[in-house]
């Protein structure tokens, strides 16, 4: 083989061997690479997205909770509604009214005289913002309470 004569298939100069990779595998290389961290930082923006939505419910779902307790645990309540905001952007609705009928209440129609405790319907509303709107959760009970009305 003569000096400067080339050997089909190969590239380069002639009589130096081929090492290394060209710029095309590498550019393809790195295209692949770069696809593959995007997607692993969308999954993980995605997951911290769904973990504040998660930890945000769970939140306003005790915060209900804590709220009907307190309700349920007082001694003495009252026909009532009232609307309270919290610090943390929760917005918590509480109701209590005298229960109906359809609710488990007695007919007091057959009664000869007033009853000393009543049912009543408590309900506990709490809201929230999401990135997507606005969330609620709502907790309902029911207890007895002395007739003040």
């Amino acid at each position: 083989m003569r000096r400067g004569t080339r050997v089909p298939g190969r590239r380069g100069r002639p009589g130096c061997e081929r090492a290394g990779f060209t710029l095309l595998e590498i550019a393809v290389a790195l295209a692949i690479l770069g696809i593959g961290v995007v997607t692993c930082l969308q999954i993980f923006s995605g997951s911290l997205r769904l973990q504040d939505r998660a930890m945000r419910q769970s939140r306003a779902v005790l915060h209900a909770r804590a709220t009907m307790d307190a309700l349920l645990f007082q001694a003495e309540i009252t026909d009532h509604s009232e609307e309270r905001t919290t610090a943390d952007g929760f917005v918590t609705h509480i109701l209590v009214r005298h229960a109906q009928r359809s609710e488990g209440a007695p007919k007091l129609d057959d009664l000869d005289e007033p009853p000393e405790l009543t049912l009543r319907y408590v309900q506990v509303d709490v809201t929230w913002q999401d990135g997507l709107g606005a969330k609620s959760y709502t907790v309902t009970s029911m207890r007895t309470a002395p007739e003040n009305e």
